[in-house]
């Protein structure tokens, strides 16, 4: 860690937990539009849903490393949040040929959301914890006994 590093102040517990927020608020948008575009046949709207759900991600994961969690973590949830996509995404032939195939179509689909959805909120919860208020349990500092103050 470089000195400037070290001398920028932190962001307070508040800012990060309200970018946790607006991370999970944009994908639960982008999740809706989604669910809209497919339910009503409009595709020209799925596209912008997986952009606005994969901005609130990539939010949401940003907030989680600001707040302080580790590299391996990071990694760890990336790789079930890809798996999700996988599974939410791709036609039902890749999986029969990839021979990840869960069970029906909507099997599958639901198996990605909640995989996508386990991740979004390990990711807003560790986010608040890592910025949870500390209490201290500080004691008095010792006072001379011979002092009148």
């Amino acid at each position: 860690m470089s000195v400037a590093e070290a001398a920028r102040p932190a962001l307070p517990s508040s800012t990060i937990r309200s970018y946790a927020m607006i991370g999970i608020v944009l994908y639960a948008f982008g999740l809706v539009l989604n669910e809209i575009g497919n339910g009503l046949a409009q595709l020209w709207l799925v596209p912008y849903a997986d952009t606005i759900s994969a901005l609130g991600f990539v939010i949401a994961i940003y907030t989680a490393s600001l707040a302080g969690l580790g590299t391996r973590l990071t990694v760890l949830i990336g790789l079930i949040y890809g798996i999700g996509i996988f599974y939410v995404s791709e036609p039902d032939a890749t999986y029969v040929a990839s021979g990840l195939k869960i069970s029906s179509y909507n099997t599958t689909h639901f198996v990605g959301l909640g995989l996508i959805g386990f991740t979004m909120i390990l990711l807003i919860a560790l986010a608040f914890y890592l910025t949870r208020a500390k209490s201290s349990h500080r004691t008095l500092p010792k006072q001379d006994p011979g002092s009148t103050s």
